[in-house]
């Protein structure tokens, strides 16, 4: 039982991996083989009947999804073998940290244990090359559906932190900078980045609140020039 296997440093690569494995796998379809995966839910929805063939499809594509998704043992999962669970004082300030941020400023307690907790990315706010471009690109996502939103334009100028949590895919919690091209003003911006098993989708994102804006240490992990 490798204690190593219950934290997010582990879960993030085996999940970043299998996503790309499924992106390869969709661009290597036939235009036959695209028809055949969008007539089965088409059916489903008219309430159509599928022909003994296309449930057969069906039966195989559901049960080779099952086995594409990264899968930990329970003992992996809820029992972090050397891993001390945390202690109560954790609980409660990790909590009020989760509160008061969002998720987006916790510390790092990963010295324990606890199933679905939000995690700080990296070793010591140091991410690898390969995380912070995607970062950075999950950033650019988040400011485009920002300016369509609020009828703005800023762009990205680099990442500042961010945060994963393990919820059927991986949660980034990103906190990153932008300059409104109007103004030259930069702004701190927080988005959510949910990446699940092919697909990838920004679940919120926002200026982050007035209180909290430039008190942090913050260390720029990533940058891109505007």
């Amino acid at each position: 039982m490798a204690m190593a296997a219950a934290t997010a440093d582990v879960l993030v690569p085996r999940l970043e991996e299998k996503h790309e494995e499924l992106q390869e796998k969709k661009q290597k379809m036939t235009d036959e083989e695209r028809q055949e995966e969008e007539d089965v839910p088409y059916r489903e929805k008219v309430g159509l009947p599928l022909d003994d063939e296309l449930q057969e499809k069906k039966q195989k594509k559901t049960d080779e999804e099952k086995q594409d998704v990264p899968y930990l043992s329970d003992d992996d999962d809820c029992f972090p073998g050397e891993l001390p669970e945390m202690t109560r004082a954790e609980y409660v300030l990790y909590h009020q940290q989760v509160e008061e941020s969002g998720g987006f400023d916790v510390g790092d307690f990963r010295h324990s244990f606890a199933c679905g907790r939000i995690e700080p990315m990296g070793f010591e706010g140091v991410i690898d090359d390969a995380r912070k471009k995607k970062l950075g690109e999950y950033s650019m996502e988040a400011i485009h559906k920002y300016n369509t939103d609020e009828k703005k334009n800023f762009k990205f100028k680099e990442v500042v932190k961010a945060n994963v949590q393990c919820v059927a895919g991986l949660m980034y919690y990103i906190t990153f900078k932008a300059e409104d091209a109007s103004t030259a003003t930069i702004e701190t911006f927080q988005a959510k980045v949910w990446r699940g098993i092919g697909f990838v989708e920004v679940t919120s994102i926002r200026v982050k609140p007035i209180s909290k804006q430039g008190n942090e240490d913050l260390t720029i992990c990533c940058s891109r020039s505007s």
